[in-house]
């Protein structure tokens, strides 16, 4: 059926049920229901609606008009009537539509697809020739050496406390046995719940120096333990553990020092070099010969000053000179047999 048959049946309807329907209305009417199935249903739900709104009164207090006007809106024949109220009140539910639809877009942005931000690391170094010592988030306190770095995460909240070294440090951990705390160089892993202990991870001739507690040193598919005055040292890239009677020695640059007792002119060396950038060449026959002393703030120029004193040797400074100023030339000395 199209509109307009749709309408006239209402209209029948409505006066039929309105008790207004003439003879040949009434005929046409029953001739349509009796036509299709689904045109009966149609005038059940109809008379229901009706039923609803129009109870059981006297016919006299019937106004048809009303009636038909009001089963015409109830059916969609005609719009129903707006009051001005609803009016404003749907004119303004599809402004604040309008204004809340892209907030709430805005605000799940911000709580489900923006991605949260990670603080990045931390990462403190010191240069040549000076030392520094800072406090981590979790309480621990560290010592840096000369010409090293320690990177790590200023949260320090996950299951394990991580750092990472390069060069040389000292660790007073706090303690914290649910939450290891590990450092982390290139050539070996340190583990500890709360201790002291000095790690010198300059070159692959690294070393760990436990001052009391207790770690484990997790060397490739290796782990082993270390008891307070032990220390572990890379020989030929193998670690070897020695007992200690003073640790003093391995950590007493903390505090500005450096003890060498009875050591090669080598191993000196490479410690001067990694602490002040300066390079040596020395003499072959020179290599092995050990040096007893105690620098506490000493320059290189003093240091090579003492070598002289304490042995039949030459140090010459091969540092190539521009004019009055070598501040930033790279330091190179020769010892040679006197």
């Amino acid at each position: 059926m199209d509109y307009y048959d749709n309408n006239h049946i209402d209209i029948l309807i409505s006066r039929y049920l309105a008790g207004d329907a003439t003879s040949p209305e009434i005929e046409e009417l029953f001739n349509w229901i009796q036509s299709d199935d689904d045109n009966r249903k149609y005038f059940l739900r109809q008379q229901d609606i009706w039923s609803v709104l129009n109870p059981a009164v006297d016919i006299s207090d019937i106004n048809t008009a009303d009636a038909e006007r009001k089963i015409m809106r109830e059916t969609g024949i005609i719009p129903r009537r707006r009051s001005v109220f609803r009016k404003l009140f749907g004119f303004w539910s599809r402004i604040a539509a309008l204004i809340l639809l892209p907030l709430l877009a805005v605000v799940a942005y911000l709580l489900i697809d923006r991605p949260q931000h990670t603080l990045d690391n931390v990462t403190i170094t010191t240069a040549f020739g000076s030392l520094s010592s800072t406090d981590l988030p979790d309480g621990t306190t560290v010592w840096l050496n000369a010409n090293s770095s320690l990177t790590y995460s200023p949260a320090m909240d996950g299951d394990e406390r991580n750092v990472f070294l390069q060069g040389e440090a000292y660790f007073k951990v706090k303690a914290d046995a649910r939450h290891p705390f590990n450092v982390h160089t290139p050539y070996m892993t340190v583990t500890a719940t709360g201790t002291e202990f000095n790690v010198n991870a300059y070159d692959s001739i690294a070393s760990v120096t436990l001052v009391n507690g207790h770690v484990d040193v997790g060397i490739k598919d290796r782990s082993l333990a270390l008891k307070p005055g032990e220390h572990l040292s890379m020989t030929d890239g193998r670690p070897v553990i020695c007992k200690l009677t003073d640790t003093e020695k391995y950590c007493c640059w903390k505090k500005g020092m450096l003890i060498f007792e009875d050591e090669s002119l080598v191993s000196i060396c490479n410690r001067l070099r990694q602490m002040y950038d300066v390079e040596f060449d020395i003499a072959p026959e020179l290599r092995n010969r050990t040096f007893r002393m105690i620098l506490n703030g000493e320059n290189i120029n003093e240091v090579t000053r003492f070598f002289e004193m304490s042995a039949p040797v030459i140090c010459e400074s091969l540092t190539p000179k521009e004019g009055n100023d070598t501040t930033n030339l790279k330091q190179r000395y020769r010892i040679i047999p006197l």
